[in-house]
């Protein structure tokens, strides 16, 4: 792997949602300097945040130094990197930093995940003309099976050097905003895809772009 002592440029991570995919991050979230939108990486038997965690730095090349923007689960990752990783700064989009910030309703609920039909979920969510439902539709069942429990076995952030910059949406139901939120928007859960102008804006302030 490249440390950051090798690379010109640090880079800007930006992990996606449980079920979602690179496409998380319309337009203009490009325009971040040196951004990049993963995918997640095939399931390879992972069952916790932390085992996600290791796979996705070596696969995505995430190093020293750089900085990672999470969604939902992609945020509770990358808390998980930030133990394994010296991140510059997290930007936590509609995400968590503890499993307590989870809707309870959710908490009570996960347990079912393991007889819930999610292949069917995905294959009709498939057939609805959305972006979102479509990537849920592409995304791996064993994988959604594996987090949904992994989040309420989470540990939660430990003490890390990044800075913490939480985005969260007003009307989010499935984490509802944390008091400390840096920016509150007019959104649901899925601000990094309703609302990128203010995420992306908010991200150039922080990194002094104006």
């Amino acid at each position: 792997m490249n440390t950051s002592a090798e690379r010109k440029n640090q880079v800007i991570h930006a992990l996606p949602g449980m079920g979602g995919n690179r496409r998380m991050y319309p337009t203009p979230w490009p325009d971040l300097p040196d951004f990049i939108a993963h995918d997640w990486t095939p399931h390879a038997g992972e069952i916790s945040l932390a085992d996600i965690a290791k796979s996705t730095c070596e696969a995505r090349q995430i190093s020293d130094g750089d900085s990672i923007v999470g969604a939902s689960l992609g945020g509770m990752v990358a808390c998980e990197i930030a133990k394994i990783r010296k991140i510059k700064a997290l930007y936590l989009v509609g995400s968590a930093t503890r499993k307590q910030e989870i809707s309870a309703v959710l908490a009570k609920l996960h347990p079912l995940i393991h007889i819930a039909p999610i292949d069917w979920l995905r294959l009709s969510a498939g057939k609805i003309p959305n972006e979102l439902t479509q990537m849920f539709a592409e995304a791996e069942a064993p994988f959604l099976r594996a987090m949904c429990s992994a989040i309420f076995a989470w540990q939660g952030l430990a003490d890390s050097t990044a800075r913490v910059y939480r985005i969260h949406g007003r009307k989010d139901l499935i984490i509802p905003p944390p008091a400390n939120a840096d920016l509150l928007l007019n959104a649901g859960h899925l601000a990094s895809m309703t609302h990128p102008n203010q995420c992306v804006q908010f991200i150039k302030t922080k990194l002094h772009l104006g």
